[in-house]
């Protein structure tokens, strides 16, 4: 007995030690980190390696990237009454996997092209998404498709692109078959995925595309050119993404320089945001991206497009740990596709 006791007394020591010194990795000089975000910042920090993309190694850096990511996504199981299904349609570059999330419903559904994060290149097990997503299409009262599209570096810009167009044509033309509004649609990704999200409202509005109700981007990507943003000064690393990180990825998914100018690999250069879809736009505190985040919101208000942008504060880059900042992010979006799908 006196052992045990011991013991406990040991463990619950050792754990208000750890307790306090997790505690002070909360300050930061710009301010508090959530606590669990700041563990997870701590930990990458000590174990994390500079990504470097061997192309004879990856598809194994790929499986133990998304290994990892797929351990925090999967954190929360999926508990929403939805159907979820797969399905393949055509693409410039093959068949396109499409993942359904379908609620319980009458009538005609309005509908979400949901495009994954993972810095263009990793972020394909689309099953990983499910709660969240699932979560999303439940609450709104919406379809939503999620595509896996081509990746980064064996299939550079613009097939991601191009894949998450052809998505979105799909979704329109096949709308009735699928019980879907044709006249209802948004669009909606994370990181990567909002830069890609951006980038076929732009596509879309150029090139007399379906009518977009809204764009749905969180933490995202909006330029890939040289121009370096204070919060990648500030946060370029110790928080989990890295301003390395960063720069790898794009050379990953632009390896030629001038594609990085092109609108569709960086929203921010596009030469007019007249007439785009209205926007929320979610950016973290603690962020290499969330400087060229909200200064795309800046560029669709004085353009004129209804948008919101929401910093939350305290978190890191894709709301890691930060799991106040996932629900209000979450509601935020239920919100907003309540309000632009309203009959």
């Amino acid at each position: 007995m006196k052992t045990l006791q011991r013991f406990l007394l040991v463990f619950v020591l050792l754990a208000g030690v750890f307790g306090l010194i997790a505690y002070s990795w909360t300050f930061t000089p710009q301010g508090r980190l959530d606590l669990p975000a700041a563990i997870i910042a701590k930990v990458s920090t000590l174990t994390a390696e500079p990504l470097v993309f061997d192309p004879a190694q990856i598809e194994v850096q790929r499986s133990q990237a998304n290994d990892q990511m797929g351990a925090m996504l999967r954190l929360a199981p999926v508990t929403a009454a939805v159907t979820i299904s797969d399905i393949a349609i055509p693409g410039p570059g093959g068949a396109i996997r499409l993942r359904k999330y379908i609620p319980p419903h009458e009538g005609i559904l309005p509908v979400m092209l949901w495009i994954h994060g993972g810095g263009f290149w990793m972020g394909n097990q689309l099953e990983d998404w499910d709660s969240r997503v699932a979560a999303m299409a439940a609450d709104a009262g919406i379809a939503i498709f999620s595509v896996d599209y081509r990746l980064a570096p064996e299939h550079p810009w613009p097939a991601a692109v191009d894949d998450c167009y052809a998505a979105l044509l799909w979704i329109h033309d096949n709308a009735i078959s699928q019980g879907l509004d044709a006249n209802r649609i948004a669009v909606a990704g994370s990181s990567a995925g909002g830069n890609l999200a951006a980038a076929i409202s732009l596509k879309a509005r150029d090139e007399n595309g379906p009518a977009i109700a809204a764009q749905l981007l969180t933490v995202p990507a909006t330029d890939a050119s040289d121009t370096v943003y204070p919060s990648a000064r500030t946060f370029a690393e110790g928080y989990v993404l890295t301003s390395k990180d960063v720069e790898a990825m794009i050379a990953a998914y632009l390896p030629n320089a001038t594609d990085r100018l092109d609108p569709t690999a960086s929203p921010m250069l596009a030469t007019s945001y007249k007439n785009l879809p209205p926007a929320l736009i979610i950016t973290a505190q603690y962020d290499p991206l969330r400087d060229e985040g909200e200064a795309y919101g800046r560029k669709l208000q004085e353009a004129g497009v209804p948008v919101e942008v929401i910093r939350y504060d305290g978190a890191i880059h894709g709301l890691m740990g930060s799991l106040e900042s996932m629900r209000d992010a979450h509601q935020a979006h239920v919100e907003l596709l309540e309000e632009v799908f309203k009959q």
